[in-house]
């Protein structure tokens, strides 16, 4: 039967609450998901802990492989409510543990690191969260190259602003804020989530320790970029963005998103250039092209002197345009009460 109504403290209160829960989430992770659960099963062994898939209604064997494991697996009812964010939401109706670690069904748990997760916050109290390395077991985008740049650098432990590529959550930091992913993000969860733990006093901390390995879509930057697009996720920063207005953290939001108005910032620079010039006796429309068409030459120089590569330098311009008319779209839909129940199937409550 469908349910609605679960959240973790309810579930919790009918036996008493495992130490841990590893949220999954998935949909057609055929090829992945065996080793996926097999990487956080034996995470599991020696302690008070479960696995939960969230399957997205797979169209392949992903839940019937993972019905091999004897994990929980809960499911969405519709297609229409699942997107990244209410994944992970639905996994915290459903999940019972005092922490929460959060992973994708194409990536699997580096030995040892729950354990040194669990040691880390169980010693700093004022932690909500902590990650570690994310290790792409291919580097195919910019987004990719970014990444590696991003885990190459850091100290042994340094505080956020987000855990992506997945981390464990103290369960009363989630509490506190209310609830652990915003049901209609279909990205940017785990940034929203940030924002409203940093914005109630929480600290995000990155170990230096490798975590998980991602194996992720085999597509270009510009396949990335029009899969966006296609599938409506380009828009999910406008949602953000509209879902933190008039919040603490709406600060916090802004900084995130910043190249949504990496864009409209060109074409402003360039109106002003291009009024300067009209005031000085130049024709406008004239002055306007050649402002624009200087702003474009600058901001390509820039990002190709800072990442020494001209095609990453035009997929970014691109994804600037591609981000600013996304995140519009999605500001402008009405803002919605990310707590609404999801209706699911528990398939299995092993």
């Amino acid at each position: 039967m469908p349910t609605t109504d679960v959240t973790p403290r309810d579930a919790a209160g009918a036996q008493q609450a495992p130490l841990l829960t590893i949220i999954i989430k998935a949909l057609n992770e055929e090829q992945h998901i065996e080793a996926c659960l097999r990487s956080a099963l034996a995470e599991c062994e020696g302690l008070d802990a479960e696995v939960l898939l969230v399957d997205s209604l797979s169209r392949d064997r992903t839940v019937a492989i993972a019905r091999q494991f004897g994990v929980r697996i809960v499911q969405f009812v519709s297609t229409d409510d699942r997107n990244c964010g209410a994944a992970l939401q639905l996994g915290y109706q459903y999940a019972r543990g005092r922490y929460l670690y959060v992973l994708d069904g194409d990536m699997t748990l580096e030995p040892g690191f729950i354990a040194q997760a669990l040691a880390y916050l169980e010693a700093h109290p004022g932690v909500a969260g902590v990650g570690g390395r994310l290790i792409d077991t291919a580097v195919r985008t910019v987004a990719d190259k970014m990444r590696v740049q991003q885990y190459a650098s850091l100290a042994p432990a340094r505080d956020v602003t987000v855990l992506g590529g997945g981390g464990l959550y103290r369960g009363a930091a989630i509490e506190a804020v209310g609830y652990l992913a915003n049901r209609w993000l279909a990205a940017f969860e785990e940034a929203e989530l940030g924002a409203r733990l940093r914005a109630a006093g929480w600290r995000l901390v990155r170990l230096a320790l490798p975590a998980v390995r991602h194996s992720g879509h085999n597509e270009t930057s510009l396949q990335m970029m029009l899969r966006l697009w296609r599938i409506g996720r380009i828009e999910a920063s406008g949602v953000f963005l509209r879902a933190a207005f008039g919040h603490r953290w709406f600060k916090y939001a802004a900084r995130t998103c910043w190249f949504v108005f990496a864009a409209p910032a060109l074409y402003l620079a360039a109106g002003l250039l291009a009024g300067a010039a009209a005031l000085a006796g130049a024709a406008f429309w004239p002055a306007l092209g050649a402002s624009v068409a200087a702003v474009w030459g600058v901001s390509l120089g820039m990002l190709f002197w800072r990442k020494k590569d001209l095609h990453g330098a035009c997929i970014a311009i691109l994804a600037w345009h591609m981000h600013s008319v996304g995140a519009a779209r999605g500001f402008l839909r009405p803002a919605r009460d990310p707590q609404i129940a999801i209706p699911a199937c528990l398939l299995s409550d092993r």
